[in-house]
């Protein structure tokens, strides 16, 4: 869900200080930009290589294979990597930005110029989806003859899904550079400003980014109804409040399910169009749960502490790369007028380097323990509290306003439901079980968790009592780590 190539790009061209060379003229101005046309027309070829590539060995096998959705997913991996290069190399390289603001003369203007420096990514992204369309088409059966309407509306879902996940992010940074800046330009010479700033931006993002998803995101109001009914009904025995539970239009083309909203006020609950035709009222509802325990866990919230607290780490240990110009010019060799331009690349490169290890290693860690506790929930959201059922109890026919016994405890039945709804999931959207995936874990391994907790209930609580030591370490840590960086930051220790 969280669009990391696009983070990266906007790290890669706001974050990290590009060359400060004076931009290309004429002929060189010429060059760089058809060496930056060069660079996207070669992400687009390799993308419509692998995409009609995968649809000719499907078609001449006549399905498809574990190993060419595999190799579809291997492709697409390596094309996002190659986009996120090809985009740096422009910015570092052929000095994109410095071509924006000077050469074309778009510095100073309000959103403008930042559109134009990330617009490169933005196409190239583009092509890449439309490459490998076709590919994911072939995958699931379908014919990628005369397929340009459904093409040009899988594009516009696409981008619709990542630029509302992005845009809360690309708002709040353009309101504290260009409004901001202008408006109160002595808070910019604040030492304190950036990671003060990081903070209200982080809080701001997480207040407003269900408001962009609402609206960017094509979605429709489950209708009422006997599944509506049902999922109510979860809700109220969860104590799980929400604004709306949506229909997420994804062309049939994604069966997933997701939360976004910290406030219950702006909480909506989205389940794609594919899942509610995929799987049956009883596995969307333990779905449901799952979604309702990220909620009821309050991860969301430790998200936005750490993800910030990180920040905020960086931010203030930064003064320790003032001295890296001088290293460099150690080097033998050297080109001394290339400092500036050598300095950028390697900030860049340490800060993505230091951000992928955190994203990589910690918050993946985070993220695969939370999925599993809100997997919990998802079982309990369907069990009927009865460790020796069957018979198991449903709650599906309980008056809307009747009272309901809160979620307690798991059931065999209710594990059961919730796992084949994990395995269906998997099948539905061609996900090898086995595949790992650094953020959520393989499903055949959260499946197995599940099952040992059939035979031995005990376990839930001993797995509840290690998450919430993790948490607290984790948080401790952190905040250790801000208060000796603040420390060192308030006292110039750092640089």
């Amino acid at each position: 869900m969280i669009p990391i190539p696009l983070l990266v790009a906007l790290f890669l061209a706001f974050a990290v200080d590009g060359p400060s060379a004076p931009p290309p003229e004429g002929a060189d101005l010429i060059e760089a930009v058809l060496w930056g046309v060069a660079g996207g027309l070669l992400i687009s070829g390799l993308s419509f290589v692998v995409g009609l590539g995968t649809a000719w060995r499907v078609g001449r096998r006549g399905y498809a294979t574990s190993r060419m959705r595999r190799d579809l997913v291997i492709g697409s991996r390596l094309l996002n990597i190659g986009t996120m290069a090809v985009f740096g190399w422009m910015i570092f390289d052929r000095g994109w930005p410095g071509i924006v603001l000077d050469a074309w003369g778009w510095r100073g203007s309000i959103l403008v110029d930042d559109l134009l420096i990330i617009a490169p990514f933005l196409l190239m992204q583009l092509c890449y989806w439309w490459g490998t369309y076709y590919g994911e088409r072939a995958i699931q059966g379908l014919s990628i003859a005369r397929s340009g309407r459904a093409t040009a509306r899988h594009l516009y879902l696409k981008e619709r899904q990542s630029l509302a996940l992005i845009l809360p992010i690309v708002s709040l940074f353009v309101i504290r550079n260009d409004v901001i800046g202008r408006l109160w330009p002595r808070w910019e010479t604040n030492s304190w400003s950036e990671p003060v700033d990081l903070a209200v931006l982080g809080v701001g993002i997480l207040l407003i980014s269900p408001l962009f998803v609402r609206l960017a995101w094509p979605t429709r109001s489950l209708p009422d109804g006997p599944l509506r009914r049902r999922l109510e009904t979860i809700a109220r025995r969860s104590g799980f409040r929400f604004t709306d539970i949506l229909v997420w239009d994804t062309d049939h083309l994604m069966v997933n399910a997701c939360v976004t909203g910290v406030l219950p006020q702006f909480r909506y609950v989205l389940l794609s169009d594919a899942l509610i035709d995929a799987l049956s009222p009883l596995e969307i509802a333990a779905v449901f749960g799952h979604e309702a325990g990220h909620v009821a866990h309050r991860h969301l919230p430790f998200f936005l502490f750490f993800f910030v607290g990180c920040l905020t780490f960086l931010t203030l240990t930064s003064p320790v790369l003032n001295g890296l110009e001088s290293w460099i010019a150690t080097v033998p060799g050297l080109d001394l007028a290339s400092l500036p331009t050598l300095r950028g690349v390697v900030e860049g490169v340490l800060a993505l380097a230091c951000v992928g290890v955190v994203f990589w290693l910690v918050f993946g860690e985070i993220s695969r323990r939370f999925e599993r506790q809100a997997d919990v929930f998802g079982c309990k959201a369907v069990s009927c509290g009865l460790t020796d059922c069957p018979p198991h109890f449903d709650f599906e026919d309980d008056e809307p306003e009747a009272p309901s016994p809160p979620i307690q405890a798991l059931c065999p039945a209710g594990i059961q439901i919730f796992s084949e709804a994990l395995a269906s999931v998997a099948h539905q959207n061609g996900i090898d079980a086995t595949a790992r995936s650094w953020r959520h874990g393989s499903i055949a391994s959260r499946i197995a968790f599940l099952q040992k907790l059939i035979d031995a209930p005990e376990r839930e609580v001993l797995f509840q009592n290690r998450i919430r030591r993790f948490r607290f370490g984790l948080s401790a840590l952190l905040v250790a780590s801000l208060a000796a960086a603040g420390a060192a930051h308030w006292l110039g220790l750092l640089g």
